[in-house]
C-alpha cells in the first residue's frame, strides 16, 4: 500500500485547521494538526511529517521559535516548512526566511497555489529521503548505487528548480531553454585559449545542471510581488532583488549541511548569487564588476536575458530573435561580458533552433 504523505498544520485557529485538514484529505494527504508550536514539536518528533504548514502568531510557542528549532535539529531541518504570513508583512516574512522557511503563503491565499507548492515540496522531501537512504547504503556498497545516486541527484535538481518555476508560471519551458543556452555558450568559450583548460567536460556538465537553480530564490518572494501584472515600485523591486541572496544562501546552507567539499552546487551558488550582476558593475546584489563576477554567472546572464526578451511576459510581448540579438549587442561591455556576447553571436543559429524547439505553447514562431 502506498504511504500517504503527512502534512502537519500548526495553527491556533481551529477554523483554519479544519479547513486545511479537509482540503488536504481531498488531495490524498494525511493531515496532522497542532494548535501551538509546543504541540507541533511533539508531533514532528513522533510522526516525522513530510511538509509543515506553519502559522507565526500562536500562544505557548510561536511559529518563529518552532521554525528555529526545526531548522537547527539535524533530524528535522530538511522537512519543508510553508509559513503563513499576512499581506504586506515583510518584516515577519524576512525573519522567517532567515530562520530557514522554505516557502510562503500570504493570507488570504489561493488553494491552487497551496496545491502546487505542496506537490513540489512533497516531491523534494521524498527525493531527499531517497538520497539519504542511498548515501547510507553507499557506505556498504559503491559503483551500482553511485549511478543510481547520480540519477536521483539530477531529479532532485529538476524538482528544486521546478519549485521556483511553480511560483512563476509564465516561465513555461524557461528552465529547459536556459540550460541549453548556457551549454552552447560554454562550449564556444572553451575554444578560447583563455578558457581551454578552465572549461572542461566536468565544467560543462556542472553549468548545465546548476543553471536550472539560478532563480530558486524566487520561492522566498511574496506572491503580491511575484505575480504583480504591473511595474514594481522601488520598494517592491528591492524585495524582488533579494531572490539572488535567498537562492545563494539556500544553496550555501545545503552545501554546509551535507558537508560537500566540491560539487556542482558550488557553481549553482555562484550562479544564484550573481546572475544579475553586470559587467560594468551596476548590477546586484553586490555590484561586482568584470571578471570578479564568476564566469558561470556571466554566461547565465546572457542566456537568461535572451530568454526573457524572446518570450512573453505580463509586461511585454515576445521579441523576435533579431531584436533580442541587437539588444544584447548594445549591452556588450555594459551588462554583458564582451567575450560571451561574441560567443552568442557565433552560435546564434543554435540559440534560435532551441528557442523554436522548446517554444512555449502560446509563443508565435519567429
Amino acid at each position: 500500500m502506498v504511504k500517504k504523505p503527512k502534512i502537519l498544520i500548526v495553527d491556533d485557529e481551529k477554523l483554519n485547521r479544519g479547513f486545511l485538514k479537509n482540503y488536504l484529505s481531498t488531495l490524498g494527504y494525511t493531515p496532522l494538526e497542532a494548535e501551538n508550536g509546543k504541540k507541533g514539536l511533539d508531533i514532528i518528533m513522533k510522526e516525522h511529517p513530510d511538509v509543515i504548514i506553519l502559522d507565526l502568531n500562536m500562544p505557548e510557542m510561536d511559529g518563529f521559535e518552532l521554525l528555529k528549532i526545526i531548522k537547527i535539529n539535524p533530524e528535522t531541518r530538511m522537512i519543508p516548512v510553508i509559513v503563513i504570513t499576512a499581506l504586506g508583512d515583510e518584516n515577519n516574512h524576512l525573519k522567517a526566511l532567515e530562520l530557514g522557511a522554505d516557502d510562503f503563503l500570504t493570507k488570504p491565499f489561493n488553494i491552487h497555489f497551496l496545491k502546487a507548492r505542496l506537490r513540489s515540496l512533497v516531491t523534494i522531501k521524498m527525493l531527499y529521503d531517497i538520497n539519504v537512504e542511498y548515501q547510507n547504503k553507499l557506505k556498504e556498497s559503491n559503483i551500482e548505487l553511485m549511478h543510481e545516486l547520480i540519477k536521483t541527484q539530477e531529479v532532485t535538481i529538476i524538482a528544486l528548480a521546478k519549485l521556483a518555476e511553480f511560483r512563476d508560471p509564465e516561465t513555461g519551458e524557461h528552465l529547459e531553454r536556459i540550460r541549453e543556452y548556457v551549454r552552447i555558450l560554454a562550449e564556444e568559450l572553451k575554444k578560447h585559449k583563455k578558457y581551454e583548460k578552465y572549461i572542461d567536460n566536468r565544467y560543462l556538465e556542472n553549468i548545465y545542471k546548476s543553471s536550472l537553480l539560478h532563480d530558486i530564490g524566487k520561492v522566498g518572494i511574496p506572491d503580491y510581488i511575484l505575480f504583480k501584472p504591473a511595474k514594481l515600485t522601488e520598494d517592491e523591486f528591492n524585495i524582488m532583488k533579494k531572490h539572488t541572496i535567498i537562492g545563494g544562501n539556500a544553496i550555501e546552507s545545503a552545501i554546509q549541511h551535507v558537508q560537500l567539499e566540491k560539487s556542482f552546487l558550488d557553481m549553482a551558488k555562484n550562479v544564484a548569487y550573481s546572475h544579475h550582476e553586470r559587467w560594468d558593475g551596476n548590477g546586484y546584489p553586490y555590484g561586482l564588476k568584470e571578471e570578479d563576477i564568476p564566469l558561470s554567472a556571466r554566461i547565465t546572464a546572457v542566456a537568461d536575458v535572451y530568454d526573457a526578451l524572446t518570450t512573453r511576459r505580463v509586461y511585454k510581448p515576445p521579441f523576435p530573435h533579431e531584436k533580442a540579438k541587437n539588444i544584447i549587442l548594445s549591452e556588450m561591455g555594459g551588462h554583458f561580458d564582451p567575450e560571451i556576447v561574441d560567443a552568442f553571436i557565433k552560435r546564434e543559429d543554435e540559440f534560435l533552433e532551441f528557442k523554436e524547439k522548446l517554444r512555449d505553447n502560446d509563443e508565435p514562431l519567429s
